[in-house]
């Protein structure tokens, strides 16, 4: 059976196909028919940069599971899920999420709530998934409960560009997980990081905004162990070494590599800086950008301890969805939105498409 898909078909340009194949039916993978998928600044840097002609391209979907592997336990043909896979994958070509029915590790996969359309659960995969790694893998602070309420106060994060696809998650995990929440944005989306649960927020566009951020974290006594930067440029690295706590505190970048202005003004041991990459959580070697790793067998087990609790948070209403657009034109669409989002793409909402 043909069917469309988006793919790597030359160095670095993408386009749509019409003759890809039902992926093979791996162990611990399914088969599922997409209803919708997400788009990402991953998806428009691994077609321009990273990978290769023939990779399918896309990480974030919902949809319908039409077949599992013998290892797969969790989910039956018919199931309604969502998730996240390694579009662009130089090792796997079929892996990724922009194509008619795709395959994707159980690990990695959710049931989709019924009060949640397609669309709302394809704008989830990529957000819970980098989101998880960061709070319980690197900080590797408690996983949050799924049956009371945290009573622990935890102290202070800082979320800078809280209105990032990444920083709306991060900020109601920490929440879940007992922190006071500080983050930045521009003004338009300070609506947008208080409903997901940001006690105090400021307009990283105003010149003294550091000095309002110290100012209202001394007078609450709160200092920032954690800091997570979603934007990992060298201008915010700097603001956020500014900001962090010079004794056992914890930087991370969302973007990769690790900013060198970071630790060219925290240089004290007790100051830790990481950054990570997402796909090893599906436990499955890497090979991006002329560098290969291996499988991380700890970051696979990770996952599959942080798939039902954030699966049970979000059938709770406890974690919701970055807002979304949905753009017409179902996969055909694809190729000009990944072209958008090299231009900035819109701010304080993911793209979506409808696949079927």
């Amino acid at each position: 059976m043909a069917l469309k898909a988006i793919k790597v078909v030359a160095p670095g340009e993408a386009g749509v196909v019409s003759n890809a194949i039902v992926p093979r039916v791996r162990d611990d993978y399914l088969i599922a028919r997409t209803k919708a998928v997400a788009l990402n600044p991953t998806d428009y840097h691994h077609a321009k940069y990273y990978s290769v002609p023939g990779a399918i391209l896309g990480c974030d979907w919902a949809g319908v599971v039409q077949e599992v592997g013998k290892n797969v336990t969790r989910f039956k043909p018919g199931d309604e899920v969502s998730g996240v896979c390694h579009g662009g994958n130089n090792l796997e070509l079929e892996d990724g999420a922009f194509a008619e029915v795709i395959t994707a590790k159980e690990l990695a996969v959710i049931h989709k709530p019924k009060d949640l359309s397609f669309e709302d659960a394809a704008a989830l995969g990529v957000g819970i998934a980098t989101t998880g790694q960061i709070l319980y893998a690197v900080f590797q602070l408690p996983l949050p409960s799924i049956t009371e309420v945290v009573r622990e106060d935890r102290g202070a994060m800082l979320v800078y560009g809280g209105s990032s696809a990444t920083g709306t998650i991060l900020i109601q995990l920490a929440k879940l997980s007992g922190f006071t929440v500080y983050t930045t944005c521009s003004v338009p989306n300070f609506d947008l990081v208080k409903s997901r649960g940001a006690d105090h927020v400021f307009d990283y566009n105003v010149p003294n905004f550091e000095h309002e951020i110290l100012n209202t974290a001394h007078g609450k006594h709160h200092s920032f162990q954690y800091v997570v930067d979603c934007f990992g440029s060298d201008d915010t690295a700097e603001v956020c070494a500014r900001l962090i706590s010079k004794e056992n505190s914890f930087y991370h970048s969302v973007k990769a590599p690790l900013p060198e202005a970071f630790k060219k003004i925290r240089t004290e041991d007790s100051v830790q800086a990481t950054t990570a990459l997402g796909y090893l959580l599906l436990g499955e070697p890497l090979s991006i950008g002329g560098m290969d790793f291996p499988a991380d067998p700890s970051l696979e087990e990770f996952s599959k301890k942080w798939t039902p609790v954030i699966e049970e948070l979000v059938k709770q209403g406890k974690v919701k969805p970055h807002p979304h657009g949905v753009i017409a034109g179902g996969l055909d669409a694809i190729p000009g939105i990944l072209e958008s989002i090299s231009q900035g793409g819109t701010r304080g909402k993911k793209s979506v498409v409808t696949v079927a």
